[in-house]
């Protein structure tokens, strides 16, 4: 008897240093003792469980329970393992044995828990109706409801349960998470912000960071969100979250790191891997996107962001047909988001399919009228179907709404170049760098202005500066080769080609390399 206490002691100890298997290894020489040792039985069920090995853990409670039907803590253990295994009708079973065994306020809430992931309302229902007086019951009763998308109907219970205990923070959390899905934000912000800002409550930390993104404090809400993952590491809500938050920022290496995170806790979760794609593609990591992608289609052959991402790299490769193909079948499956006609519009205007790009651009103008970017969509078009006038009238309109509407200028200047209005253009650019002194198409523009004036050294200088602020546009190293051809300075001009076709290998860039090639050859 007294080995078998040294033993069961020595196992405590090593479970208290979370020494799982060597406790294990000391309780199994206690059961050699005493085979039918109810409470060496129990310990080893806890051991396996907190091992997360159920099967032994069910081999050792099972035993338990055969000697002691009414063992509390071993039924409660086996409902733990129920749970998590998604066995939800014996979890519910289990639930109702321990609440006849104890009915105390803990054990109906419970058994409220696991009635609701059966969607056992009836039982719900017979529960409450047996005059349920406490908070904390009440409160599982609102998240069965809450769970089930029943939300006025899990609100009116939070109200009863507030009226009991206006402290309880549970209660509280998911009256403002109840709020926010209803899109009644003040209320739910309110409620969130009632709560210390050094709480530990993972799910406040959550609610304050979306908060913050929405207030566009994204360095606050990288730090509730940070934390809220660190005090639960296997919410891949939380990691997502964060990833956004980082993105929103401009930190993408951080935020494909969190969205990985998500990913791997949540691998079938298809909106979390179309963030991924959609950083990927921003990273022109061409081939991981198209993998994220072949992922989501593989699992849902109709998302419809997915199909458009998808145009999105095929239109990197000018496949525009297959982009056309892609869009136009999203169409055709009810998916006519602002993103799809976007897109499709751009297909149209590369294949010159003027007439339909108006069309889609239209669509997206008539839903968002006071939306300027749509509206220089509109222009762009206008320019490629040299409707210059029609462009720079609009142009104006934007800028008649928005003076500080800064890419409104940049399509201005190009209409006016390609009007040959080259004060116009000129005047454009320079309203640009005004409002933005890192403004690259600004300076862009105006290079182009300066090398029709034959001005070489001065058109030089603004494309340094175009460059300098958008240093991977293939186009601005182009027409800095184009100026210094201009000048005669072929070697130069070969250089920056050189630079375009590294960023953008198209057929336009190789002809223009082996003409300033050829030429450098015959000036050396």
């Amino acid at each position: 008897m007294q080995e078998t206490l040294e033993y069961i002691k020595k196992a405590f100890d090593l479970k208290s240093q979370k020494c799982y298997k060597q406790a294990i290894e000391m309780l199994y020489k206690a059961l050699e003792q005493e085979i039918d040792n109810i409470e060496i039985l129990f310990q080893l069920g806890e051991l396996y469980f907190l091992l997360n090995n159920f099967q032994r853990a069910n081999h050792y409670l099972e035993k338990v329970l055969q000697k002691n039907p009414q063992h509390i803590e071993a039924l409660k253990l086996v409902e733990k393992i129920c749970t998590y295994s998604n066995e939800k009708e014996k979890a519910f079973i289990t639930a109702e044995k321990i609440y006849e065994i104890s009915k105390t306020a803990d054990t109906l809430a419970e058994l409220v828990k696991a009635a609701s992931k059966t969607s056992n309302f009836k039982k719900i229902e017979e529960l409450e109706n047996s005059n349920v007086t406490n908070d904390v019951v009440i409160y599982q009763i609102a998240q069965a409801y809450y769970d089930n998308g029943n939300f006025d109907i899990a609100k009116n219970k939070l109200e009863k349960a507030l009226n009991m205990n206006p402290e309880n923070e549970d209660v509280l959390v998911l009256l403002g998470k109840i709020y926010f899905d209803k899109n009644e934000f003040e209320k739910s912000r309110e409620i969130f912000n009632s709560f210390p800002k050094t709480t530990e409550n993972p799910e406040i930390l959550n609610y304050l960071g979306l908060f913050a993104l929405e207030d566009l404090k994204f360095i606050e809400a990288i730090k509730y969100f940070s934390k809220a993952s660190n005090l639960n590491k296997q919410n891949h809500k939380y990691l997502y979250n964060l990833g956004n938050a980082y993105f929103y920022n401009g930190w993408i290496k951080e935020a494909v790191q969190s969205y990985v995170q998500a990913i791997c806790i949540a691998p079938e979760n298809l909106g979390y891997r179309y963030s991924l794609a959609y950083l990927y593609f921003e990273q022109k990591n061409f081939d991981k996107t198209q993998k994220e992608i072949d992922f989501i289609l593989e699992h849902d052959p109709e998302y419809g962001l997915a199909h458009v991402l998808n145009a999105l790299l095929k239109l990197e490769k000018k496949d525009f047909l297959g982009a056309q193909g892609e869009l136009e079948t999203n169409l055709k499956n009810g998916h006519d988001d602002n993103f799809t006609l976007v897109s499709l519009a751009d297909v149209y205007r590369e294949l010159s399919m003027f007439e339909k790009a108006e069309t889609m651009i239209n669509k997206v103008i008539e839903r968002n009228p006071d939306s300027l970017n749509y509206k220089c969509n509109l222009a762009e078009i206008y320019i490629s179907e040299k409707k210059f006038d029609d462009a720079l009238t609009l142009v104006e309109k934007i800028l008649s709404e928005n003076e500080n509407y800064i890419s409104a200028y940049a399509i201005g200047a190009k209409a006016a170049v390609k009007n040959k209005d080259f004060q116009t253009a000129k005047d454009f650019a320079q309203r640009a760098i005004s409002l933005d002194m890192n403004f690259a198409a600004g300076y862009y523009y105006l290079a182009v202005v300066r090398l029709e004036e034959k001005d070489y050294d001065e058109a030089i200088e603004c494309m340094k500066r175009a460059i300098m602020y958008d240093i991977n546009n293939p186009e601005y190293y182009a027409k800095m080769a184009e100026i210094y051809k201009a000048k005669e300075d072929f070697k130069s001009a070969l250089e920056y080609i050189k630079e375009a076709e590294s960023i953008d290998n198209s057929t336009e860039y190789k002809i223009l390399y082996k003409e300033l090639a050829t030429l450098n050859r015959k000036n050396s």
